[in-house]
């Protein structure tokens, strides 16, 4: 039975986002028998974090978790995953944006999935996008291309809902560096998928663009770099017997027949040594690197996360009914 559900949120300047979030996820949460904790993970904004108000309702307290230095999206959600399956007393977690495109509503749906399927990770499969058609249609691309590569399917981003065992086993991952969705994919825990609705962000514009969507791409394609290689060889291998019949049958015109036109046999000789050649380097390079990628060591983000951690403090929920002192909630700072 989970009793204690910890919200980790990446956040990068989007403070007005974030406060209007925490407000609507304290209002929608309500009636949840669960103990619930946010953490936010503040990667290294270069806006100061405003003075937090106390939740009122459902939120028990706000941590702010500040990083020494900017380290990305993926990165700063391994480092609160990480925290919080040393330090939290979690059974449940969920990883949500903050900027309010993963709404409070569909958190709660998350939720009660996972309260009612023990064991399983909930992951928010998106049914209906915000974005524009431009971003969308590269997403379709993206999509299309991970599972060309890989094999697998992929078609949700971080908004999930996990047990904390997933949690524990997914820190000792690497991978979680580079693209959570992805690592999730490639644990192979059990998990659910529910359809939902992506919101609107309350201030601000996404920063996702195009070079921020090839690089997330790139991460998540790097995961499977075992199965990439295995398929880009069996290309390489299929790209080398069509260019070496190619050129058998280029031969075989200028000898046996008059239709070949002058010139046209040494052209064609030509571009199809210059394929066979590709197609031998491209997996040689591949295996190099892959090999030279397992023989050394990859760094945990359990063992590495806390090293990134330069400061956190805690806001707790104010009470109705305030002491004597006139204080309404409390505040806790630590510098790690």
């Amino acid at each position: 039975m989970y009793r204690r559900l910890a919200i980790i949120m990446p956040v990068f300047n989007d403070w007005e986002s974030m406060e209007s979030l925490l407000e609507a996820i304290d209002t929608t949460l309500v009636g949840f028998d669960l103990t619930i904790d946010v953490i936010a993970v503040d990667d290294c904004s270069t806006m100061p974090c405003p003075q937090i108000k106390p939740p009122r309702k459902s939120i028990s307290s706000v941590t702010i978790v500040r990083l020494g230095a900017n380290v990305g999206h993926q990165r700063a959600i391994a480092t609160g995953l990480v925290k919080v399956a040393q330090e939290s007393e979690a059974d449940l977690v969920a990883v949500m944006d903050s900027d309010g495109e993963d709404t409070p509503q569909e958190l709660k749906r998350l939720l009660q999935d996972a309260l009612a399927s023990p064991g399983y990770g909930i992951v928010a499969q998106r049914k209906r996008r915000s974005e524009g058609l431009v971003f969308k249609f590269f997403y379709m691309i993206y999509t299309r291309v991970f599972r060309i590569l890989t094999g697998h399917k992929i078609n949700f981003g971080n908004f999930v809902v996990l047990p904390i065992s997933h949690v524990k086993k997914l820190v000792y991952s690497p991978n979680i560096w580079n693209n959570f969705p992805s690592s999730i994919v490639f644990s192979k825990l059990p998990m659910k998928y529910l359809d939902t609705v992506r919101g609107t962000r309350y201030f601000g514009q996404s920063k996702m663009n195009f070079v921020n969507l090839v690089a997330h791409g790139l991460g998540a394609v790097s995961v499977f770099s075992e199965a990439v290689f295995i398929r880009i060889l069996v290309a390489s291998i299929v790209l080398f017997l069509g260019s070496f019949a190619s050129a058998i049958l280029a031969i075989a015109i200028r000898i046996f027949t008059a239709t070949a036109i002058p010139g046209w046999t040494t052209n064609a000789l030509g571009f199809a040594l210059l394929v066979s050649i590709q197609a031998v380097l491209v997996p040689i390079m591949m295996a190099f690197l892959l090999l030279n990628n397992r023989s050394s060591l990859q760094i945990s983000p359990k063992e590495h996360a806390p090293k990134l951690i330069v400061e956190t403090w805690t806001v707790r929920r104010s009470v109705e009914e305030a002491p004597l002192s006139g204080v309404a909630g409390t505040s806790d700072r630590l510098m790690d």
